[in-house]
């Protein structure tokens, strides 16, 4: 090993002295690459993990930021919430007006079947006889009241269009003559009939006694404003 230095040290101190000025500035720059490398990759090192722990806090707080803002926005009052609210009401209050208007429907003689009922039960009392009989114009249930659901003659006609009525009422009104024992049962038939009629009203005059007569109004209700007239 001493043999090899003497050796070097004898090549290197016959090279001119430019050469071995060179190879001494190599040499310097050389030991301090290696001792910067050595003292720069821990530092790398270190670099690189502060970094990806600065990553992983900014990460964390982007997500609590987004959790802050879920949860505010959860408790924002909703501006149509009162729509909503009312929007849900109205529905379901109509379904329930919808199913108790089915409900009493299904308890009422269907409009075809008006004039063919009286009819039927003005077989049964041979004493009384017809003498008018006449529809009544279709009228629709609207803002809790029934109106006519078809224009009078001459009316002009509305600027916008017609509301939609949620029931019809289907009537007849009815003169019949007889007797008042006659009429008297004919209109407790009438009552007792099933599916039954609404009652309307009831007109009793005296013509000559023992003949009188009887003016009866009578309705049924139907979701459909369709009316066979006579």
């Amino acid at each position: 090993m001493k043999a090899a230095l003497l050796k070097l040290e004898q090549r290197v101190d016959s090279l001119p002295l430019r050469q071995r000025v060179a190879l001494f500035v190599s040499g310097i720059v050389v030991i301090a690459a290696i001792a910067w490398m050595g003292k720069l990759a821990p530092l790398t090192v270190e670099r690189h993990a502060l970094h990806a722990t600065m990553q992983q806090q900014q990460d964390q707080i982007a997500a609590a930021d987004q959790g802050i803002a879920a949860i505010l926005k959860a408790y924002e009052p909703d501006p149509n919430a009162p729509l909503r609210q009312r929007l849900a009401t109205v529905q379901e209050l109509t379904r329930a007006v919808g199913d108790e208007l089915s409900d009493k429907k299904r308890g009422l003689v269907q409009p075809q079947r008006i004039v063919p009922l009286l009819q039927q039960i003005l077989r049964g009392h041979p004493g009384l006889r017809v003498s008018a009989m006449r529809t009544l114009p279709v009228s629709g249930l609207q803002d809790g009241k029934f109106s006519q659901s078809t224009p009078a003659v001459g009316a002009l006609p509305s600027a916008g269009p017609a509301p939609v009525a949620l029931l019809y009422r289907h009537g007849v009104e009815l003169e019949v003559r007889g007797s008042y024992a006659d009429l008297l049962g004919y209109m407790e038939a009438l009552e007792k009939v099933s599916p039954r009629l609404i009652w309307g009203s009831a007109k009793l005059s005296v013509i000559k006694h023992p003949e009188a007569s009887l003016t009866l109004t009578v309705y049924t209700l139907s979701l459909d404003d369709t009316w066979v007239q006579l």
